[in-house]
């Protein structure tokens, strides 16, 4: 009897220590280890293969299970970054209804995606054009931005601690309402805090509440920050901050529009820290805020001013310390100069935005390989070029490939042993000293046997390469040829082998040796424009 009792008792204990598919230890965080940073959800490191809605669509349940859900199902997406808008879920003050927001979850659950929220609170692309119509109309209680000569705007200005309680508010009961349904889920993986902040159409505001401020002293934190940090400034800071350690703006950023550029920064910065802290109090989830960025040959104003934009991410980081990143929109060219600044020790990569074009896949590719990003995400992913297939989309062939490398990735992460190659008609060749040799990497269509050459049409090529060992690669990609040299004089690299590699459930299964016409003849290695593939291949010298 005594027995059967023990037994029984330890199964019940078993039970009761065991950890249900359905149920998480943790909430999902960053995790940092030297340069390494890793996004834990579900206990597991998570690699966001994200898209972004277009504005307007999550606010119908019903559009997004007609025209959202089937689509991005075919497209190899494991993220769905989806607003929540302020005026829908508190329609009148303090009543809030979160029927869109739970529908949207529990969507997600059924087609097994997970969520990063992006709270169109009080600024959504500068302006405040989601906030409740309570707010809205009351212009006494929530004061506007002014222009310079004094001309309101469609935003509520930063400086108004009416409008901060009152964001402070509804952001905190979304996180409760989240915290209450998705706790052990984790559906919800991640929240983005308003919306591209920035000032418009000037560089700051000119309000009586923002001119007290620009008028006053440079708050000691800031300060502090700037001088504990000068070696590694920003070009940028570096040229306008004088050195000086008390002050107003004008004395010690100059009397310039940068000054005032950076005077908004800060006040928008501090603003979203205190904003993300109540939320995190309630439910602490990794949050980060997206940039608009700054136009080349375009001062600010002309630009949306003052957000988390390359110049100024040490104002954010000194402002903001509760957010866990700052990451840029992309609509430029040019993807390495825009995100580059973004690859620091204290910002993972993360690129919640970019234009929804036939060079995301490539783009995609080098931002997980040389950037080390945490996810990727084409804005308005749901419409496709070709709806009825939109598994032809290159970012979707560009998420099976990434899909199947995920646990490489996540092993070569912040290490010297994995980096990224982007190449196109303007830019068709690069080197790089990597894995014990050089590597010259060039575009597929400058073979002269290549297919797209002559008439006009360069798709955008790109690359993750990892080097586990000097002289073997991993090369995952799109459109590029590597050759490769020795770093040793008068010695030449030879190859080995190369295969064709397909990774399943993290085990590398070994397709077809390419020693023939496929690497001509040993020359180089070669994946075409038109395909999506891993060839891994050894080498040796001569």
């Amino acid at each position: 009897m005594n027995r059967l009792f023990i037994a029984a008792m330890a199964i019940m204990l078993v039970c009761a220590c065991s950890t249900s598919p359905n149920i998480n230890t943790t909430t999902p965080h960053f995790e940092k280890s030297g340069n390494k940073t890793q996004f834990i959800v579900n206990d597991e490191p998570f690699i966001m293969r994200g898209g972004e809605l277009a504005n307007s669509s999550a606010s119908s349940t019903k559009y997004m299970r007609k025209n959202v859900w089937p689509t991005i199902k075919k497209m190899g997406l494991n993220t769905i970054l989806s607003p929540v808008y302020w005026e829908l879920i508190e329609p009148t003050e303090n009543n809030f209804d979160f029927t869109s927001v739970n529908e949207l979850i529990s969507d997600a659950r059924k087609n097994n995606v997970k969520l990063v929220l992006l709270w169109f609170g009080a600024w959504k692309n500068s302006m405040s054009c989601y906030v409740p119509e309570w707010m809205k109309t009351d212009t006494a209680r929530f004061q506007r931005a002014l222009s310079q000569n004094g001309e309101k705007q469609e935003i509520i200005t930063p400086f108004s601690q009416e409008l901060l309680n009152a964001d402070e508010k509804a952001f905190k009961a979304l996180l409760e309402n989240i915290k209450t349904i998705d706790k052990e889920q984790n559906t919800v993986i991640m929240i983005q805090v308003e919306n591209e902040i920035a000032m418009l159409p000037n560089a700051r505001d000119y309000s009586a509440l923002a001119q007290k401020e620009f008028e006053s002293a440079v708050p000691l934190q800031l300060i502090d920050y700037l001088t504990n940090n000068k070696e590694t400034l920003t070009p940028h800071l570096k040229k306008y901050w004088n050195g000086a350690t008390q002050g107003t703006w004008t004395e010690l950023f100059g009397n310039n529009i940068y000054a005032e550029e950076i005077f908004q920064a800060w006040f928008y910065a501090t603003y979203v820290d205190k904003l993300a802290a109540a939320g995190k109090a309630v439910y602490n989830l990794p949050m980060y805020v997206n940039a608009a960025l700054n136009r080349a040959g375009k001062l600010p104003g002309e630009y949306p001013s003052s957000g988390p934009i390359p110049n100024l991410i040490d104002i954010w980081k000194a402002g903001a310390p509760t957010l866990d990143m700052l990451s840029p929109d992309i609509y430029f060219s040019e993807f390495d100069y825009w995100t580059s600044p973004y690859f620091r020790t204290d910002n993972p990569v993360f690129i919640p935005e970019h234009q929804f074009d036939a060079t995301v896949g490539a783009k995609a590719l080098y931002a997980f390989g040389k950037l080390h990003a945490l996810g990727f995400s084409p804005f308005s992913i749901e419409n496709p070029r070709d709806k009825n297939n939109p598994e032809n989309e290159e970012i979707a062939k560009c998420y099976n490939l990434i899909s199947s490398i995920t646990p490489l990735l996540n092993k070569y992460r912040g290490t010297e042993k994995m980096t990224g190659i982007l190449l196109d008609k303007e830019k068709p060749s690069d080197t790089l000293q990597f894995g014990g040799y050089q590597l010259i990497a060039k575009h597929y269509n400058t073979l002269s046997w290549a297919s797209n050459k002559n008439n006009g049409t360069w798709n955008m090529g790109g690359a993750v390469i990892i080097s586990p060992n000097d002289g073997e690669y991993i090369v995952a990609g799109t459109g590029i040829v590597l050759t490769f040299k020795p770093l040793i004089k008068n010695r030449k690299a030879g190859i080995i082998s190369i295969d064709e590699v397909k990774y399943k459930n993290g085990k590398e299964i070994l397709g077809r040796r390419l020693n023939g016409d496929e690497d001509h003849q040993g020359r180089h290695l070669a994946i075409s424009d038109e395909s999506w593939e891993v060839q891994k291949v050894k080498l040796y010298t001569y």
